[in-house]
């Protein structure tokens, strides 16, 4: 048995390498950015973008739940209360992601990289097995040799190394080649057990890359079915058409348990993408033929990520001129790749190769199809050639190529830099000759002499062998080249601002050391129900708290509830424009008691000592692990502060209130929106004049409404130019003071402080994000309310300032947009609807339950978010609940004591299951009638099958 294991290995050792080779360049790449642990001294993690404020978080808390600290169908920890089965559909289904559960929550990054270099191994290996149904019979090594090198660069493109933060994304990488080969089947044999197991797996593993599969295979399908049949017979054609389309169908019924609730429960109501997207179709052509080049990289990600190995640019042509291929394979194959290109350009195919939806980032995201199908073209390029002729279209290319490169130079620097013009030129050159040296050798009829212009070459190495040894080392380095650029642009530390690479330090303990120590001490008991929050700017990420397991509103994922986050940014919540995101910045005092926060987190990313400027609260515990004594030490202070005046997770509502809490909330307004909410007009008290505008050449404008228009002009120089907003403002006692002006200047360029009673100066000559005393307003996505801190009675200013306008750019400042909250008065109105609060309540991974007590009938609110998959019970009997606030539940009850009780299934889940054991035992059965079919010598239905077929070669049908 050793033995046969031995010889399998020696003669399959090609794929070996072509998942080693991907694996092992990929993590030099890592290692060569200082990226932990491929650079065991790193100080980087793959942690970026998406990767760090949501993928991180999810496996940190899926982690949990596999130990048993969770549950994968809800969790408290986001969105109020959020249906978790879904996120694990869209993130987490990957079998690699179950290397997470070997590592503890601080050795994620590590766990991560590691995954991240294992799927792209896959990807090469999957290709690998893809390509060798094409190799020919001549030089067989010099075949396998380059189906390693071609894998290499369908792995490590640009898509792949620039999505590696999406990391389900790459999923789909080494998921592809496996439809394909379950489409070669089909063909071959008729058998469709493998498509249908290969379609279950892509639209379980990642359903959104999934489907993009599911368009190209279909093309695939078509294309590919003029080449394996020599004739075109109508009966042929529709019983294939119709096995592809119940395969389709056994890998949807697979996939049931996660693709239903999904749909019912994430997708139905997730948050809308109305934001425009960062770039999208039509793209200027030349911007999209640079991209094809290896190692160019489109800082502002305005043009697809399609380069690979650029030698396969100029292999390519070569497919459409070989007759060994037929010509309706030919045509239909450049149909394909006209429709790939197309829809990068036209914008309803682009929204149909993205499920539907225009993406509002990260555009061209089936750019990896692309791709696949050139690496797929130039193999069988190479394999096909047989005659001289066909050789000479590798200079037309090659010509055709350096055209393009040296016009994108001077059109787009940025993505073509003098690294990328002088390493392409150098594969152009001396990988468009030695490709065509090798296929030259390789088709000249044997014994020809070589000409005369070739007679100074050795003979000994003037043979097909070393001449395509040599090509393929050329379209190697080109394959681990382009990465490598690539990575130095893209990974680790970056000159400037940088890319949001994370560090180490900043997942194990960002914005502090005590900082996840107190968050975690902050979790609830089963018999108690609270929410804690990071103070303002503490969060790492708005999905902290799944993974430190404070209960909490805070979340970002484009599997958001719509319409509850729409809720919270009417209460004035911070948002993302295109709703996927709310965080705690942005909440009042008023908003705090609603949701039943009773702890808030302050560190030092506020204040020297960690203390929070805010009322109604009172200081808990210190945590201080600053490094005493030690040199440059930087002060590392956590506080946790109760809040005083909250409200439990559920309280009664009669009358006015009940009126108050199910009118519509009013827009783009969310002062009004609170005190409408609360039933206190006027509870947001107006404590400034008219501001004062100053800065070179503003022109300042005020309205009869009171609103501010501030215009710059349009000669003045990008950058330079800077404003400030100043109101003098008078309180009459204690207040919190807010600011909601989301259209003043520059989102994340503009700071604000509070000034006056007995605040330290503003630090001159320093920049503004290092003194403690300024707010970054409004901070990305947090364009809500920002709290200022509180005031005594008395005078004080505050000030909005930045450096950065934009020439010709006009800002509106709207009316009273500084105010206060009288907390005497939040508190009295907190204290007459906590009268009616639940008690004896009691939560469960997947539930709540509490008692309420009352002289009459009543409504009761709970601040839980209205999702699908809710069954509320009254003393144990089925109640139909109403909506509140647009986004929260409300519960009805006659007078008396009665226990409600909250259990949640994610809607769609039984069926689902049920839909995926009745696609299991039908795989399972047409997977047992193949293999007897076959058995019995393949006849009947499977003759039918490949009637008018070519002659298949055998290792085709393997």
């Amino acid at each position: 048995m050793t033995r046969t294991l031995l010889v399998g290995l020696r003669r399959n050792l090609y794929l070996v390498l072509a998942f080693l080779v991907p694996t092992a360049t990929f993590s030099a790449v890592l290692a060569g950015r200082g990226i932990y642990p491929f650079d065991p001294h790193g100080a980087y993690t793959t942690f970026m973008s998406d990767m760090n404020n949501q993928y991180a978080q999810f496996y940190s808390y899926f982690s949990q739940a596999l130990d048993g600290h969770g549950s994968l169908l809800f969790t408290w920890r986001a969105d109020g209360g959020m249906n978790f089965w879904p996120i694990v559909s869209y993130y987490l289904t990957s079998p690699f992601g179950l290397l997470t559960a070997f590592g503890s929550d601080r050795r994620l990054p590590m766990m991560i990289a590691l995954i991240t270099v294992l799927k792209l191994g896959a990807a090469g290996l999957g290709m690998a097995l893809f390509l060798r149904k094409f190799r020919g019979d001549r030089d067989g090594a010099v075949d396998k040799a380059m189906i390693v090198v071609l894998s290499t660069a369908y792995a490590l493109g640009a898509w792949s190394v620039i999505y590696a933060f999406n990391i389900m994304w790459l999923d789909a990488l080494y998921l592809l080649p496996w439809v394909l080969l379950g489409i070669e089947r089909l063909l071959a044999t008729g058998r469709i057990a493998a498509l249908g197991l290969a379609i279950g797996l892509n639209l379980i593993i990642d359903f959104y890359t999934g489907a993009m599969i599911l368009v190209f295979a279909s093309l695939y399908g078509l294309a590919r079915y003029f080449g394996v049949r020599e004739l075109f017979e109508r009966k042929d054609f529709l019983r294939t058409v119709g096995r592809f389309a119940l395969a389709g169908v056994l890998g949807g019924l697979l996939s049931a348990v996660f693709i239903l609730p999904t749909y019912l429960g994430g997708l139905k109501q997730k948050t809308q993408l109305h934001s425009e997207s960062l770039a999208g179709p039509p793209t200027p052509v030349l911007s999209m033929l640079i991209r094809f080049f290896g190692g160019t990289y489109d800082a502002a990600s305005k043009s697809p990520n399609v380069g690979a190995a650029t030698l396969i640019l100029v292999l390519v042509p070569l497919f459409f001129v070989v007759p060994a291929i037929r010509r309706a394979e030919r045509i239909a194959f450049g149909a394909v790749l006209a429709f790939l290109l197309i829809a990068m350009e036209v914008k309803p195919l682009y929204v149909l190769m993205h499920g539907g939806q225009m993406p509002n980032a990260f555009p061209y995201r089936f750019a990896f199809l692309i791709v696949a199908l050139l690496t797929v073209m130039a193999f069988r390029a190479w394999v096909a050639v047989d005659s001289v002729k066909q050789i000479k279209w590798l200079g037309i290319s090659a010509a055709f190529w350096f055209v393009v490169l040296y016009w994108g130079r001077q059109s787009y620097p940025r993505v073509v830099t003098p690294d990328v013009v002088r390493f392409d030129t150098v594969i152009l050159v001396f990988g468009s000759l030695f490709l065509a040296f090798a296929l030259y050798l390789r088709v000249r009829p044997a014994g020809d002499p070589l000409p005369q212009r070739l007679a100074w070459i050795p003979k000994r190495l003037a043979t097909p062998q070393v001449a395509a040894v040599a090509a393929i080392a050329v379209l190697a380095l080109d394959a681990v080249g382009s990465a490598q650029l690539l990575g130095q642009r893209y990974l680790g530390k970056q000159k400037g601002s940088g890319n949001g690479t994370v560090t180490r330090t900043n997942w194990y303990s960002a914005p502090s050391t005590s900082y996840g120590t107190a968050l975690a001490s902050l979790q609830p008991a089963s018999d108690e129900f609270y929410r804690a929050e990071g103070f303002d700017q503490n969060l790492r990420s708005t999905n902290d708290s799944l993974r430190y397991g404070n209960f909490a509103f805070t979340h970002f994922s484009s599997l958001s509830s719509g319409k509850l986050h729409q809720t919270m940014e009417d209460l004035g919540f911070a948002h993302h424009e295109a709703n996927v995101w709310s965080a705690h910045t942005g909440a009042t005092l008023l908003t705090d008691a609603l949701l039943g926060y009773q702890y808030l987190v302050g560190t030092t990313r506020e204040s020297a000592d960690g203390t929070i400027d805010r009322l109604g609260t009172t200081l808990q515990k210190t945590y201080d692990d600053t490094k005493h004594g030690a040199k440059d030490a930087v002060p590392d202070v956590t506080t946790v502060y109760k809040i005083d005046d909250t409200l439990p997770v559920g309280f009664r509502l009669t009358g006015d209130d009940l009126a108050d809490f199910g009118r519509p909330l009013p827009q783009n307004a969310p002062f009004a929106a609170q005190e409408q909410l609360f039933g206190m007009p006027g509870a947001f008290q107006s404590l400034c004049g008219a501001p004062t505008v100053t800065g070179d050449g503003l022109t300042v404008a005020t309205g009869t409404d009171g609103t501010v228009t501030i215009t710059l002009p349009k000669t003045a120089r990008a950058g330079s130019t800077s404003g400030k907003i100043v109101w003098n403002c008078q309180s009459s006692g204690a207040r919190q003071v807010y600011l909601y002006a989301p259209g003043a200047f520059n989102l994340g360029q503009t700071f604000t402080r509070l000034d006056g009673q007995d605040r330290p100066a503003p630090v001159p000559g320093v920049d503004p994000g290092k003194d403690k005393a300024n707010i970054q307003y409004p901070q990305g996505f947090s364009t809500g309310f920002q709290d200022l801190g509180s005031v005594q009675a008395g005078a004080f200013t505050v000030s909005m300032s930045s450096s950065t306008l934009t020439p010709g750019h006009t800002y509106r400042v709207g009316p009273d947009v500084v105010r206060g909250l009288d907390p005497a008065a939040v508190g009295n109105r907190i204290a007459q609807l906590r009268a009616g609060g639940v008690g004896d309540v009691h939560w469960t991974d997947t539930g709540l339950a509490a008692t309420t007590t009352g002289d009459s009938a009543a409504t009761v609110f709970f601040s839980v978010p209205s999702i699908p998959g809710w069954t509320v019970t009254v003393d144990g009997k089925t109640v139909k609940t109403t909506e509140l606030l647009g986004a929260f539940t409300g519960v009805p009850v006659p007078a008396g004591t009665h226990r409600i009780s909250f259990s949640f299934v994610p809607p769609g889940l039984y069926a689902g299951v049920g839909g995926s054991g009745i696609g299991l035992l039908a795989l399972g059965g047409v997977w047992w009638f193949e293999r007897r079919r076959a058995a019995a010598g393949g006849k009947g239905d499977a003759e039918s099958g490949t009637a008018g077929s070519a002659s298949v070669p055998e290792d085709v049908l393997s």
